[in-house]
């Protein structure tokens, strides 16, 4: 049950979110704990879940099990329920899932958790809880750690959380061998779970941005494009120059405020023309001016007839999903959740009544056409009107900027210098404890 489960969310989730992985593989054999920061709710665990082909163990606080929908969900994906204090919980319950997982990674399983403890809209990671580190050397000193429980950490970055479309990394950062701390684990079993639940902390931390306020996350993403890394390279460089603004942050530097308000500005002057960045390297050939001419045609002829049957197929459940979402007011690290678990709700009963609709009155074939194609309709629709604002805005610049060469250069050259100050900065970062430690060893 839990592959479906799984597929059917994972299914909403890419239609809520444009997914990029990064970093590692996730070990395909061997028990392993995977590990993430929570800063979305229920859509995290099953970002997690799309990082491996492998049946995972989840865990949940306790009341999740007791909510409608969601309980069932829970209990589908065979998660074990965690007590705590604060939710008025038995913790001595915990003894059965702690036992649970520690005969999951016996077997070589995966178990997936947050050892953040809650789910949160914090811009920086939270105090981590020592249960991840307790669950691995619990199981590695029953085997006499011979076990190789290896600890995965992945980091989740969201651009906008709460926007439909927006983007989110998913960054599987490098394992942590459990049995590396068997001898501390012999000395001290409390300092060795100490000292692994640091270590899991610096290794989220690596896949993570982690910010001192929300308000430089804007800055960052201006910085990404202006800096614009490799294709691959755009999460660690980002998290490199993330490193850099916290320090000055921390030390309230005026360096940071210098560089923010230069690059502000220059955004601004772009929004001003009607510009992105992209736009400023574009070069127009009259053959390539032609071909752009005939495949845009071509292409509206062809999609629209497709976007607008997809539209219409989409707009009943869309707008009933923004009103429960309005309605229920959910906090920023629940509202995809709600959002998602809304669409799984509303989404099938319009397009089977509308199916049904169709085939009573063109025939059931005619209906039974309509509910297949209506997911795959809908997501052309969305790709069709994306590629429809690209296109207008490409027009729009072509017109701008065909006679403004001047205007060009001085904007490219005005943003090279603001992409190698971002480089100076992020290059003048002074590198963390951790990543001291990995030089060192």
């Amino acid at each position: 049950m839990q592959r479906w489960i799984l597929r059917v969310t994972g299914f909403a989730v890419d239609l809520f979110y444009r997914r990029e992985f990064l970093g590692q593989p996730v070990p395909t054999s061997g028990p392993v704990l995977l590990v993430g920061n929570h800063p979305n709710g229920l859509v995290d665990p099953v970002l997690l879940a799309k990082t491996t082909s492998r049946p995972l163990r989840f865990l949940g606080k306790a009341p999740l099990f007791e909510m409608p929908v969601i309980g069932w969900l829970m209990r589908g994906l065979g998660a074990l329920p965690v007590y705590r204090a604060k939710d008025g919980a038995d913790t001595a319950k915990n003894t059965a899932t702690f036992e649970a997982v520690w005969n999951a990674l016996a077997a070589g399983d995966v178990v997936c958790l947050f050892p953040e403890g809650v789910s949160h809209s914090a811009p920086e990671l939270q105090q981590l809880k020592t249960g991840a580190a307790r669950m691995a050397l619990g199981a590695e000193a029953r085997a006499d750690f011979r076990l190789g429980v290896r600890i995965v950490p992945v980091g989740l970055t969201y651009r906008a959380n709460r926007r439909f479309r927006s983007s989110v990394a998913v960054w599987v950062g490098e394992a942590i061998e459990a049995r590396a701390f068997r001898a501390a684990h012999g000395a001290d079993e409390r300092e060795a779970t100490r000292l692994l639940t640091e270590r899991i902390a610096d290794g989220l931390r690596d896949v993570t941005l982690n910010l001192s306020s929300w308000e430089d996350l804007p800055l960052l993403d201006l910085a990404e494009r202006l800096w614009q890394p490799a294709p691959g390279r755009e999460l660690p460089r980002l998290r490199a120059f993330a490193g850099a603004v916290r320090q000055l942050r921390d030390r309230a530097s005026p360096e940071l405020d210098e560089l923010g308000g230069r690059i502000a500005t220059f955004h601004a002057r772009l929004e001003h023309l009607g510009l992105t960045l992209e736009n400023l390297d574009v070069e127009y050939r009259r053959k390539a001016v032609l071909r752009f001419v005939l495949r845009t045609a071509f292409r509206f002829l062809i999609g629209l007839p497709l976007a607008l049957a997809g539209i219409l197929l989409w707009f009943v459940p869309y707008r009933l999903v923004a009103l429960a979402t309005r309605f229920a007011k959910p906090s920023p690290d629940t509202f995809a959740t709600v959002a998602i678990l809304s669409s799984l709700l509303f989404f099938p009963p319009v397009w089977i009544g509308t199916a049904w609709a169709l085939g009573s009155f063109f025939g059931w074939s005619i209906g039974l056409a309509a509910f297949a194609s209506a997911p795959w309709l809908g997501i052309f629709a969305l790709d069709f009107l994306e590629w429809r604002r690209e296109v207008f805005d490409d027009v729009r610049t072509f017109f701008l900027l065909t006679r403004r060469t001047e205007l060009r250069r001085h904007l490219r050259a005005q943003r090279d210098r603001l992409a190698a100050s971002i480089e100076r900065m992020a290059r003048a970062q002074k590198p963390t404890d951790s990543e001291n430690d990995s030089k060192t060893s």
